[in-house]
């Protein structure tokens, strides 16, 4: 018994002696550890800033980054993986994860996992969202993930790629539920892929604060739309208003003039009532969607950026342009039509358009452009004070198929001679006018 118990006696101070120094251990690295931090702020300038002067540094360095993503190359991520200090400070600093790029949906759990600990480092301020992808019906996770910080999204990017490359069940990113704080909502599509009015409309109506909405290569048209316009107008809600947008771009104007593009979000007007739209860019190709838009919501509008599609008759310009008394800025881009009708009624009817302050013509190189009509306009606008001309001359665009033998198209839309003199005396009397390629101006030229 003796002997049982000598060696159970020195199996306690055995087990005591080992805890014991892996305590000691442990301290002492805690105490080296310390030591190389204390190291690190003497030797570190950074580290002898005050905390709030760090932040400040972390976040101009996020703001430079392309992209936040989840990824340990980029920032913020980056910042966790530098030292302690920089880990701390990452981590004390809500802001650096206000923004968030998950271009790769469908995701794993685990990625669902990470982008939900970013999230929640944000506390409570406003997000910035930028989703890319289609997601199956059963990726309930990350539906579920978005839905419990709805309330804080204030800017959202929903990119989908082509419909060729998704699977017949998964549809495009959607909004589940209302996203009260939205202000900014940007959709990017593959350019060709026909969207229904439905599938618009339904991201409009989770987002009814929003004050700028911006769809690029969002096409849709009544002949590839999967709802009747019958159905559609049975909606109960049917024009939809929201009275918080204020900048629509349907589309780039001026990409859809030059290279040709034959469809764009445009008829998507046709559901909408926008009374407080001050900016709108758009490729008018149904001029009467356009007029009943401008007729129903009666916008306070201020700057139109669009494409001539279609031949514009007197009568039609004059009916357009009386729906706009607030414009001040005015920017039309020709592919193939001229844009001569809408100078010659400003030249004629100075009454339209009274606050018109910048107008921009865009046209190919090889366009006809009639100076004699715009020095006509220019003199009669002297009344109303417009400020600023820029006839803008872009390439044509040939495919490599189409690009037609011989010399170089030659630049036929300049000014002569003699237009251009004229051109200089209003720039003399205080007219800023610019002519030609974009980034040059001929009328400053020897």
């Amino acid at each position: 018994m003796a002997f049982f118990g000598r060696n159970n006696s020195f199996k306690v101070h055995h087990h005591v002696h080992t805890v014991q120094g892996r305590t000691t251990i442990q301290a002492l690295i805690d105490r080296r550890a310390k030591t190389y931090r204390e190291l690190n702020y003497l030797l570190d300038p950074m580290a002898r800033l005050p905390l709030e002067l760090q932040s400040q540094i972390f976040l101009y360095v996020e703001r430079r980054s392309w992209d936040c993503k989840a990824d340990p190359r980029d920032v913020p991520m980056l910042f966790l993986n530098v030292c302690h200090l920089w880990r701390v400070i990452a981590l004390s600093t809500p802001r650096l994860w206000t923004e968030i790029k998950i271009d790769s949906l469908p995701c794993s759990a685990n990625y669902i996992a990470l982008y939900k600990n970013w999230m929640e480092r944000a506390g409570r301020l406003p997000l910035s969202l930028s989703l890319k992808g289609f997601l199956e019906p059963e990726d309930t996770d990350f539906h579920d993930l978005v839905d419990r910080h709805r309330y804080q999204v204030k800017s959202l990017t929903l990119n989908w790629p082509s419909k060729a490359r998704r699977s017949s069940d998964s549809t495009p990113v959607r909004l589940n539920g209302l996203f009260p704080s939205l202000r900014k909502l940007d959709i990017w599509a593959r350019r060709d892929d026909v969207y229904d009015a439905d599938e618009l409309l339904d991201l409009l109506r989770a987002a009814p604060n929003v004050s700028h909405c911006h769809f690029d290569e969002v096409f849709y048209d009544q002949e590839n739309d999967l709802v009747t316009e019958d159905e559609l107008l049975e909606l109960s809600d049917l024009p939809l208003t929201l009275s918080s947008l204020e900048d629509l771009e349907l589309g780039d104007p001026q990409l859809y003039a030059y290279l040709g593009h034959s469809s764009s979000g445009c008829a998507i007007l046709r559901y909408l009532c926008l009374p407080a739209l001050k900016k709108l860019s758009l490729t008018v190709l149904n001029i009467e969607d356009v007029i009943s838009f401008f007729t129903r919501s009666s916008p306070p509008l201020e700057s139109l950026f669009m494409t001539l599609e279609i031949l514009w008759t007197e009568p039609l310009v004059h009916q357009y342009l009386r729906l706009l008394p607030t414009l001040t800025e005015l920017d039309l881009s020709a592919r193939l039509l001229p844009f001569t009708t809408f100078v010659e009624v400003l030249s004629t009817s100075p009454n339209l358009l009274p606050n018109l302050r910048a107008l921009s013509l865009g046209a190919f190189y090889t366009a006809k452009i009639d100076y004699n009509a715009i020095l006509q306009m220019l003199t009669a606008r002297r009344s109303t004070n417009l400020e600023k001309l820029s006839v803008y001359l872009q390439p044509l665009e040939w495919d490599d198929d189409a690009r037609p033998a011989g010399p170089p198209v030659k630049f036929t839309a300049l000014p002569d001679a003699e237009a251009k003199l004229a051109l200089q005396q209003f720039v003399k009397e205080g007219m800023k006018i610019d002519v030609g390629p974009v980034g040059r101006n001929v009328l400053t030229e020897e």
